[in-house]
């Protein structure tokens, strides 16, 4: 019996979540508090269960729905990731929704199709399951953005975010329709072996424009400069634990969509693929650090910030092989975690304390709240790539496989922009620690901090502990680089 369910494994994911997701929803409209918390309950258990029966699972690659879905190595890990991490930010998307005056229950059953969207992507051996599953995953965020409806600036960003979401599923659409008509399918497993042998047949070219457009594509939607105009504007304006959730677990999707699609169909085309990964990780580090450099409002910052660590992270397939892949897995899942630390205490910090827009808001929470504090300064160095935290040795790997490949310019690059980006995270240090002003805590609205301190200490002895004990997530992050490099 046990052997027949592992073996239908593939098939169970998606359906799990979005049954009880449909149960929730069925649940939530008794508007009943004790049912509410029943119905997400749920939805987090769902999620743990599922990362523990994927793990156990077969994970030998093996096709299912005319093809059209793939289990393999790199998905079955992607989606234990994926719902690890969603299952810790949708627990911290409750526990403060209805303190910024939003209906929660309605919001969190939408971040479920953000989760649900992008493990069809992640399952995904054909462009419309792909697409399919980016899209379901797109348009709930659009969806979050607006979620204060009283927010006028919200609705705003949300529209533009929508409108150059719009442009870049056009991108996608037209890459994929290239790629089909110059090849004749949209399977993945088909287009690995196309493009290793027919690659230098000059009647393909478009197909190889086509795979241009779908990396540009998923680069908006990362982002990654020149094409990141939306996350400034989405970053201050939607409530913050909508960004907590729209900031990391998107990302995580996204990155890891890319990384199938660049490993296995359009793997043999790594000489076309790698030069414009390498433009795009220079010009997002660049621009990403020089423009948070000027930023006094924190939100803004934060979104160039995340541009730079994009264009960082983008390095690693840039070099290719396993050990390039490896390290970009690793740098993004430690990025999210460090973002849904710092995004969870500031939270706490707002609503403790008083609103947080600009840099010098957090003038005087130090003294208020020195142990949240000291939390914050943490995960704020972590992110900074100070040694010895976690962020230190995530970048080293990264720029261990630059130098591996002896792209030395792009090297010293990273280097430059990684000092410049220290100097804006410092200051936020600076403002936090050193200015020193009278705080009074507003104990009404701390009432859940302590779920929270708890979760982000859990998040920062989670990153350490991956750092000192590095083994399992090295082995776990070569098994889905090598699952579709070396087949």
């Amino acid at each position: 019996m046990l052997v027949n369910i592992l073996k239908s494994i593939p098939a169970i994911p998606e359906f799990i979540i979005s049954i009880s997701t449909l149960i929730s929803l069925i649940i939530g409209t008794l508007k009943n508090k004790r049912q509410e918390r029943l119905a997400l309950g749920s939805i987090i258990l769902s999620l743990g269960f599922l990362c523990v029966l994927l793990f156990f699972s077969n994970k030998s690659k093996q096709y299912f729905w005319s093809s059209f879905f793939i289990h393999m190595p790199f998905s079955v890990y992607a989606k234990i990731i994926l719902y690890s991490i969603s299952a810790i930010a949708i627990f911290c998307l409750t526990s403060f929704l209805r303190t910024y005056n939003i209906k929660y229950f309605e919001w969190i059953l939408v971040a479920t199709f953000v989760i649900i969207g992008g493990s069809v992507a992640l399952s995904s051996n054909h462009f419309l399951t792909l697409f399919i599953g980016l899209e379901i995953s797109h348009l709930s965020q659009y969806l979050l953005v607006a979620a204060d409806r009283d927010n006028q600036q919200g609705s705003e960003a949300a529209i533009k975010f929508f409108t150059i979401g719009a442009i870049s599923t056009g991108f996608m659409l037209f890459g994929m329709s290239l790629i089909y008509g110059f090849t004749g399918t949209c399977f993945f497993n088909t287009l690995y072996y196309f493009f290793d042998s027919d690659i230098h047949n000059f009647q393909h070219a478009g197909a190889i424009a086509g795979m241009f457009f779908i990396i540009v594509a998923l680069c908006f939607k990362l982002p990654s400069a020149p094409f990141h105009t939306w996350a400034p504007d989405v970053y201050q304006a939607a409530p913050l634990p909508i960004l907590l959730f729209i900031g990391t677990i998107p990302k995580l999707i996204t990155v890891f969509s890319l990384l199938h699609l660049l490993t296995y169909p359009f793997h043999g085309i790594f000489t076309y693929w790698r030069y414009l990964l390498a433009g795009l990780a220079v010009l997002s580090m660049i621009w990403g650090s020089l423009a948070a450099l000027k930023q006094q409002n924190l939100r803004r910052m934060f979104a160039y910030s995340a541009i730079s660590n994009m264009g960082f992270l983008l390095m690693g397939p840039a070099m290719g092989g396993e050990f390039g892949l490896r390290s970009t897995i690793i740098y993004t899942i430690f990025y999210v975690l460090n973002m849904m630390g710092i995004f969870a205490l500031l939270i706490v910090f707002e609503k403790s304390t008083k609103p947080i827009n600009d840099i010098k808001d957090l003038s005087g929470i130090m003294q208020s709240m020195p142990m949240l504090g000291s939390l914050f300064c943490l995960f704020i160095l972590s992110l900074a790539g100070i040694p010895p935290f976690p962020g230190f040795f995530t970048k080293i790997y990264v720029l261990e496989s630059v130098i591996n490949r002896s792209a030395y310019f792009l090297g010293i690059i990273a280097v430059i922009t990684t000092v410049i980006s220290t100097a804006y995270y410092l200051n936020i240090l600076k403002f936090f620690i050193l200015n020193q002003n009278s705080i009074k805590i507003n104990t009404i609205n701390s009432l859940k901090k302590y779920s929270i301190k708890v979760i982000a200490i859990f998040i920062f002895l989670l990153l350490s502990g991956l750092i000192i004990f590095p083994s399992k997530l090295i082995d776990i992050a070569r098994s889905m680089a090598a699952s579709v490099l070396f087949e």
